[in-house]
């Protein structure tokens, strides 16, 4: 544009200093002008950019928090399992019976700490009812390597502030599909596989109706 203005300049006949004096002050005039608009024009497309990003790194980051990717099942009769993200904040909890849906009607997990959660629940009024000397806490746990030893170790620490008596055991991720598409928690899965080791004839439909002391009877059996 702005060698356009020369150009057009150069046919008018005029004095030299008064057409180079109005070439410099159209062509400066033109800059004036065209300058906002070139840094707006860029603003809002890094404006653009940036939100893009921003949008980007919020979706994501919020999929990556609510991602599981190790999970505890706290099993006596009631069956409830926790899944937790990445920061062992616990992500969804799940009822898998009845007694299980009671106990977890009062409490608010989503968020918490998995140990914390862990304590919520088994100092729960509703809880209580099941911790007798007959019955047994059973927790299992399911992650990756690195995460299961620090998960177990720190589902451990909780067994031993419980005041009853309590075991823990690692399973294998894989389980936890499996457990779910049987309508079973982690751990009662786990302990039906283990059942089913020692005697075939015991089905899964039974095993359901069962509670974790029965099956561990069972077992010792």
């Amino acid at each position: 544009m702005a060698n356009r203005i020369h150009n057009a300049f150069d046919n008018i006949k005029a004095q030299p200093q008064l057409v180079e004096s109005t070439k410099q002050f159209i062509s400066e005039r033109y800059r004036k002008k065209a300058q906002p608009i070139y840094r707006t024009a860029f603003q809002r497309a890094f404006a653009a950019v940036c939100m893009v990003f921003v949008l980007a790194a919020g979706i994501g980051g919020y999929s990556w928090l609510q991602t599981p990717v190790s999970y505890v099942s706290i099993d006596v009769n009631p069956s409830i399992e926790l899944a937790l993200n990445r920061l062992n904040r616990v992500v969804s909890i799940t009822a898998f019976n009845a007694e299980g849906e009671e106990i977890l009607k009062s409490l608010s997990l989503k968020g918490k700490n998995y140990e914390d959660a862990i304590h919520l629940i088994v100092d729960s009024k509703a809880m209580k009812v099941y911790l007798t000397d007959e019955n047994e806490l059973f927790f299992t746990v399911a992650a990756d390597g690195s995460r299961e030893v620090s998960l177990k170790s720190g589902v451990e620490s909780c067994s031993s502030h419980i005041g009853h008596k309590c075991q823990s055991v690692s399973a294998d991720l894989g389980l936890v599909s499996q457990a779910h598409d049987k309508g079973f928690s982690l751990g009662k899965y786990y302990i039906y596989l283990q059942l089913v080791q020692y005697d075939d004839t015991v089905t899964i439909d039974e095993c359901r109706k069962m509670s974790m002391a029965e099956i561990h009877g069972l077992i010792n059996e």
